[in-house]
Parts: structure tokens; C-alpha cells; sequence
């Protein structure tokens, strides 16, 4: 059965690295795609996308520092220095759980938490703090929306920052884990994916900041 498991992952690892080394070819045939129909307008467009959300990402940071200085009572800088290394390896890595060991370590170490409390906390915020990844589906589904010319409502908007904000809870602490919460949302409220091959080729850079601001959190 061991042999049989191995054997079973070895191919399935070896299917996985095809992908991978293909998917960026796939990802730049689907974006010339996108272009090709819609014109460089298509840049400009994503450009601001990519602005809203990291804008977003950024106040969404300076609301945990607050919430440290104010709650915590502890001095900005050092909150920030203490974290430093975590959040640099979490923009590398794009994962809360590659992370979690550290920053566990850091809470306790660097920042006085208790290791009974960083213990139980830490692995639990991991999984339900992704407040980062809601803000970046959020926009995600209106450039989408914008994209297919199906402007949304302003009821219709709520909805969905409510839907998607339940889905993070659930979303797995792995890299691009949110795209596919972001698809089935987007079908689900019947707006086409004709622009996914746009937020697939900026999602890299969106979701190392995004988890950075998680794990910050």
C-alpha cells in the first residue's frame, strides 16, 4: 500500500510540474487573447485594478498597526520590526500556513505573547483572518463584472462582499487558493469570466501582498 501511495504521488507530482512549467505560456496566450479582442485599453484597465487593490491592502495594514498601538499598546515601530521577517516570508512564499511556525515564534519571542494563547490563536487566524483575500475578491469580481459589461447593482455588490467574506473563513492557506472561490462566486452571480485571464496574470503579485497582510493581521 506504501509503494502503491508512492508510486500514486510520484505521478501525480509529475502531472503537477507539467502544468506549472506550462502555465505561464497558458496565461500569456490567455491574456493576448483578452488584449487582441479588447484593445490596450485592456492595460490601462488593469493597471487601476491592481491600484485599488493594493490602496486596499494598505489601509487594510494600517488598521492592524492601529489596532496594535490602541489595543495592544504596543509602539508602531517595534510592532513592525518585530513582524518584519514573518510578513517578508509570508510576500515570498504567498502562504499563511508556510508561515505559521514562525509566526507563532514571533508572537511569542519578539511580541510577549503567551505560547498557551499564540498556540491556539495562530493556527486558527490562519484560516479565518483572510480579510485581504475578501478586499482582493471583492474588487476582483467588479473588474470582472466591468470587464463583461455587466455592471452590478449596488444590492448586488453587497451581497457578494458578504458572500465572499464567508468564503475566506474557509479558503485554504495555500498559494492561489482564491481563485477558485473567485470563479465559482463570479459564475454563481452569473458574471462571465472572459476577464479571468487578466486577474490570472496579475494574481502572483496581488496574492504575495495580500498575504502579507493577512499574516500581518
Amino acid at each position: 500500500l506504501v509503494a502503491l501511495a508512492e508510486a500514486v504521488l510520484e505521478v501525480s507530482m509529475t502531472v503537477i510540474r507539467t502544468a506549472m512549467r506550462f502555465a505561464p505560456l497558458a496565461v500569456f496566450g490567455l491574456m493576448a487573447e483578452t488584449m487582441s479582442a479588447s484593445g490596450l485599453k485592456t492595460l490601462a484597465d488593469l493597471a487601476i485594478y491592481c491600484g485599488i487593490v493594493l490602496s486596499g491592502l494598505g489601509l487594510l495594514l494600517a488598521l492592524y498597526i492601529l489596532i496594535a498601538v490602541v489595543i495592544g499598546r504596543i509602539n508602531p515601530v517595534r510592532f513592525l520590526r518585530a513582524v518584519g521577517p514573518v510578513q517578508l516570508l509570508a510576500f515570498s512564499t504567498s502562504s499563511s500556513a508556510a508561515v505559521m511556525p514562525l509566526t507563532m515564534k514571533t508572537a511569542v519571542d519578539k511580541l510577549g505573547t503567551p505560547a498557551t494563547l499564540a498556540g491556539a490563536v495562530v493556527p486558527l487566524a490562519s484560516t479565518v483572518n483572510m480579510a485581504g483575500t475578501a478586499l482582493y475578491q471583492s474588487v476582483a469580481i467588479i473588474f470582472l463584472a466591468d470587464m463583461s459589461g455587466s455592471p452590478l447593482a449596488f444590492g448586488d455588490l453587497a451581497l457578494i462582499m458578504v458572500t465572499l467574506t464567508g468564503a475566506s473563513i474557509g479558503a485554504p492557506a495555500a498559494p492561489g487558493a482564491s481563485i477558485a472561490i473567485l470563479s465559482a462566486t463570479a459564475a454563481s452571480f452569473g458574471i462571465p469570466l472572459s476577464g479571468l485571464a487578466l486577474v490570472l496574470g496579475v494574481d502572483r503579485i496581488l496574492d504575495m501582498a495580500r498575504t502579507s497582510v493577512n499574516v500581518t493581521g
